[in-house]
């Protein structure tokens, strides 16, 4: 990685000092564009030293750009691309005798609900006949899936928000022959097999494929199935979803509560309350209130992230400190020399003042790249959403903000320089 920096920061700082090199000798601004050409020429001159300063300021730019987009820009577009009536309330532990109450009290209330979803617990507890830590890939043993219980539920048709990828959905023979399966397995335990649809991304973790067979281990008995299906989920959705899902006919014998999820407006909140108090052992969760504690968990975070931020661009000045003091006697001459040839005070802020803020834009720009990059990557590989440009954020602030900071900080810390005469000047390295 520092390889890959290296070499797109030599590339960027040396583009911006060709612009700068470029810049027009003559017109109105003529002082601005021969301070800036002097002090890219200077820049140029120390471009290894010029170089590891711009990679420690583009990369504390980079992580404070981070944080900011971690902070709002993220979280909100994520937000953002989610329907109006996308649901921000979950039921849970709705038992069956309160099931037709529970769902009339919900009727006209709710903007979007989802159906009621039966839930039963269930462990696995063999894959293809064998321990399911041993027949699944190393990188997988350490999976929850295999640590804890799973939520299993049976429904007769493919459920909203899922798409099959790989075989088909249980047909009416299929449920058929699932209904008699409790007097099969009687008859003859573990034997009888019942058709199972599974999640394609923990199929694919597993390294399952259509025809493998998972064992299921619910209260005290052990139930077979087999992959008939793969399905696609929309886990943005904020809808129930189940990595397995049986046939009617299985799983009703056992013990059992419904999940639903449901949007209601700030105007329904007495809705709310009379879900509680009409249903009190139904657990009601606020998807809302949740998220409101992720974005306070995530400005309590990133604060103490920008604390260590600020000592490391404290850093980043005691490196551009510690530059300015090993080329003191080169930085030196050079003033010595301007000032042998006409230059004044004003001139030699300006070149100075110029040096710093090319360097600052450059390490901004290239801040700005990485943070554009890492943020793309975010985008798509864990918010499935489309990768957008950050122009005023990343591109505009980050490049003005970084040649202001560097350029003042630089400025000031050479106007030693600026006060010696041009004979002292020239006499550091021996030319009196």
């Amino acid at each position: 990685m520092l390889v890959v920096l290296w070499g797109l920061g030599s590339l960027l700082l040396g583009g911006v000092l060709r612009l700068a090199a470029r810049l027009p000798r003559d017109g109105a601004e003529a002082g601005v564009t021969q301070a800036l050409r002097l002090g890219g020429a200077q820049l140029a001159r120390r471009h290894t030293a010029s170089l590891g300063q711009l990679l420690a300021f583009a990369v504390t730019f980079f992580a404070m750009a981070m944080i900011a987009l971690v902070r709002g820009d993220l979280l909100s577009t994520w937000e953002a691309q989610l329907p109006a009536d996308t649901p921000n309330y979950f039921a849970i532990n709705i038992q069956p005798h309160e099931r037709e109450a529970f769902e009339a009290s919900l009727s006209g209330a709710a903007d979007a609900r989802s159906a009621l979803y039966p839930m039963v617990r269930g462990r696995i507890t063999a894959i293809n006949g064998m321990a399911p830590r041993e027949a699944v890939p190393p990188e997988a043993r350490g999976d929850n899936a295999l640590r804890r219980e799973l939520n299993l539920t049976w429904r007769e048709t493919l459920p909203d928000g899922n798409r099959l990828v790989a075989g088909e959905w249980f047909d009416a023979e299929q449920q058929a022959e699932s209904a008699g399966w409790y007097d099969e397995v009687v008859a003859e335990p573990g034997v009888e097999r019942v058709p199972i649809s599974m999640e394609d991304g923990l199929a694919e973790r597993f390294s399952l494929e259509l025809g493998d067979t998972l064992t299921f281990t619910i209260g005290a008995a052990d139930i077979v199935g087999e992959v008939t299906s793969l399905r696609d989920l929309d886990w943005d959705s904020f809808r129930p979803n189940f990595f397995v899902i049986f046939p009617p006919g299985v799983l009703e014998r056992f013990g059992h509560s419904y999940i639903t999820a449901f949007h209601l407006d700030d105007a329904e909140r007495d809705v709310q309350r009379n879900l509680v108090r009409d249903f009190p052992g139904v657990t009601l969760l606020n998807v809302d209130a949740i998220l409101a504690q992720v974005r306070d968990l995530l400005t309590r975070v990133t604060r103490a992230v920008e604390v260590v931020l600020a000592f490391v661009l404290l850093a980043g000045v005691s490196v551009l400190y510690a530059a300015l003091t090993a080329s003191r006697p080169v930085r030196a001459h050079e003033s010595g020399l301007l000032r042998v040839f006409g230059a004044g005070n004003r001139l030699l802020s300006r070149v100075q003042g110029a040096e710093f803020a090319i360097l600052g834009l450059a390490s901004g720009l290239m801040g700005a790249l990485l943070a554009e990059l890492a943020s793309a990557a975010l985008y798509l590989a864990w918010l499935d959403l489309t990768p957008r440009l950050h122009l005023w954020l990343l591109w505009l602030a980050l490049p003005l903000g970084g040649a202001l900071l560097i350029g003042a900080i630089g400025h000031l810390l050479s106007r030693d320089l600026r006060r010696q005469a041009p004979a002292t000047s020239l006499g550091l390295l021996g030319e009196t």
